[in-house]
């Protein structure tokens, strides 16, 4: 599989294009549906930044590139770790779920915002290179902690957004939760080093199946009041 910028802006156009049509079904669904046809506009953005990550490493233009990269990171490294889980939130029936949900979401928030802050403070600790048609994100701290947590970073992303999907009562939204951790597996067992990037882009073309949802629920919704 091969990655790059007319890939990425292809999947922006495709993404955005697709996710402006799902919000407009979703406006014969309750408010909350709103934000589940929204991803795929979002992730059109997060293809979009990272179309520029692609042509600013062609230029050779660093300060683009670290640019570029933040905007990508906004979506992987803070967004996505609390509005996946607010969307289980806001449609989940469960009041125990729904207090999980809800658990994940600030957390999510929290731990999203105090990384990406640390990112915009300290860009200069980002590194962007291709590795095997693929673009490789390096956040190195240069320093190291005396305070142990016994939960990786990675354990902990997968933990926050998987958990409010397969948990959730509603069987198309655990079905996309099971298409994300496939998506994650397949990312992590072919492209590891550059996960990020490559996960970003699956998930990216996965929220094409909300897409599908949102129809499936307005054309249903439709057929109910006629």
């Amino acid at each position: 599989m091969c990655f790059s910028a007319d890939v990425s802006f292809g999947a922006a156009v495709v993404l955005t294009g697709t996710g402006a049509y799902a919000l407009r079904l979703a406006r014969k669904l309750p408010a909350a549906y709103s934000a589940w046809a929204l991803i795929p506009v979002l992730f059109g953005v997060q293809q979009g930044f990272e179309g520029l990550v692609w042509e600013a490493l062609a230029a050779q233009n660093t300060s683009m590139v670290i640019t570029s990269a933040l905007g990508f990171h906004f979506f992987s490294h803070f967004l996505w770790l609390w509005w996946l889980p607010l969307c289980s939130y806001l449609i989940e029936p469960g009041k125990i779920r729904k207090k999980l949900f809800a658990g994940c979401t600030l957390l999510g928030a929290f731990a999203g915002a105090l990384v990406y802050a640390t990112m915009l403070m300290h860009s200069e600790w980002l590194s962007v290179s291709v590795r095997e048609h693929s673009i490789l994100y390096d956040f190195s701290v240069p320093y190291r902690s005396d305070i142990h947590i016994p939960i990786t970073p990675m354990m902990l992303y997968g933990l926050l957004i998987l958990l409010p999907l397969l948990a959730s009562s509603h069987r198309r939204i655990k079905l996309f939760g099971v298409l994300v951790v496939i998506s994650m597996a397949l990312a992590a067992a072919l492209y590891n080093k550059a996960f990020v990037s490559v996960w970003c882009f699956f998930a990216a073309a996965l929220s094409l199946y909300l897409v599908y949802m949102i129809r499936y629920l307005a054309t249903a919704e439709k057929s109910r009041s006629t």
